[in-house]
């Protein structure tokens, strides 16, 4: 009995101490993964901008943020370490300290006859067998500590309630491609709107142009018909059911888009194409290549389709990147296509490529195109002329042309732009 009360005296060191190991813990652990976030996301920033730190020369002020950050984390990673240094220690000599007494005191009674030899010899056994398993659990609290600690933030995301989200009684259904703005208003702060009393209806299969100077709502409207926001007043209807209605999977899944600045994923070719149709069979990819101008150049690459494009697509040049995000479109056969501003940043002969591949796309489909290039929308069906986040003018190239307003002001000075920047060419 007596070697058993001092085999546990270790026990209340072990019940107190652990729950103030961790109290403690959580907060030196956090502030050290705050200080690991904060060396990260300079390296995020930084690294992909190196052209721009070295262009104005400001590799030293990066270095002094680097370490300045590197010094906050060795700071905060050192408190961790005397945390340990105090607890695990003091655990360990209070299970040491426990067997060294039953040895002492156990030999005594051996000496006595109290007890046998092998009797003590097996007590101390069934010690270790009882204490082994609490020291290393006791090991494995710094990186349980440490993955608990990083598992905070992507739990905290992870339980956030969408804004967005299916209603009850939100329905599916193919979509013909008739859309309708209804008195639509909506501002990321509500009480700066971004746009304001939206009308507008599109017929299927229709060809809509929008233009307008920056920070007029176009992309903004965009945004809203692939319902990422809702209108804070009025509506959006296709085939005349309220977009709130219908389930976000269905919607978003027959609305194509196509952006300025394309998004491609670390992969080859192929996968980029099939990545909204993750069953697209190698023939469909192929054709869907060809249609947007992505077979010619894929097939000079080294593993053709198979190539990998890097991070987000930076072996391709602007252009190819571009005409594999039109194909990823053209597999998906979407009955609604947004196009924003997908040939703003190219040269003349690649705009012609994708010009083409998204003539191929928007065959058959109600498609609205969102451009900088006025002259790229001459053969739309109409121009939604927009500015401050009203529609102004709708109308044909000729109508607005001949009616004087914003769109002529608009497409005069581009002409003029490139008349000039013509002539410069030719002298």
């Amino acid at each position: 009995l007596n070697l058993a009360l001092f085999a546990l005296l270790p026990i209340p060191i072990i019940i107190v101490g652990i729950p103030l190991f961790r109290k403690r813990s959580h907060k030196v652990y956090h502030k050290a993964w705050r200080r690991w976030a904060d060396v990260s996301s300079l390296l995020w920033d930084t690294i992909p901008g190196i052209i721009v730190v070295k262009t104005f020369t400001q590799e030293k002020f990066e270095l002094k943020r680097l370490i300045e950050r590197m010094t906050n984390l060795v700071k905060a990673n050192l408190k961790i370490t005397l945390l340990h240094i105090r607890f695990f220690p003091l655990l360990g000599f209070s299970i040491s300290t426990g067997t060294a007494i039953v040895w002492w005191i156990g030999g005594h009674e051996v000496l006595k006859e109290q007890i046998t030899f092998g009797s003590l010899v097996a007590f101390v056994s069934y010690m270790g067998m009882f204490y082994g398993p609490i020291q290393t659990i006791s090991n494995l609290f710094e990186p349980l500590q440490s993955s608990l600690t990083s598992s905070e933030r992507i739990l905290e995301i992870m339980q956030v309630e969408p804004d967005i989200k299916d209603a009850p009684d939100a329905v599916e259904f193919t979509f013909k491609g008739a859309i309708k703005f209804k008195d639509v208003s909506f501002g990321y702060n509500p009480y700066i709107p971004v746009l304001s009393n939206i009308n507008l209806e599109i017929k299927p299969g229709e060809k809509i142009g929008i233009v307008g100077p920056s920070g007029s709502g176009k992309t903004t409207l965009t945004k809203l018909l692939l319902r990422f926001y809702d209108p804070t007043e009025g509506a959006i209807y296709i085939d005349g059911v309220d977009m709130r209605k219908i389930k976000l999977k269905c919607l978003r899944s027959q609305i194509g888009l196509v952006l300025q600045d394309p998004i491609l994923f670390y992969g080859s070719i192929a996968y980029n194409i099939a990545y909204g149709r993750q069953d697209a069979t190698p023939e469909e990819i192929i054709a869907a290549g060809k249609a947007a101008n992505v077979h010619e150049f894929a097939m000079n690459q080294p593993l053709a389709y198979d190539t990998n494009v890097g991070d987000r697509g930076w072996r391709l040049s602007g252009g190819e990147r571009q005409r594999v995000a039109i194909a990823r479109t053209i597999l998906t056969e979407p009955r609604i296509l947004i196009l924003d501003e997908a040939t703003s940043s190219v040269d003349t002969l690649t705009e012609k490529k994708i010009q083409e591949a998204m003539e191929n796309l928007a065959k058959g489909r109600t498609t609205i195109i969102i451009a900088h290039r006025l002259s790229t929308l001459q053969n739309a069906d109409r121009i939604v002329v927009m500015d401050k986040g009203k529609i102004v003018e709708v109308g044909t190239h000729e109508e607005l042309m001949k009616s004087g307003g914003l769109y002529s002001q608009l497409y005069r000075a581009q002409f003029a732009e490139e008349t000039i920047t013509i002539g410069a060419v030719k002298r």
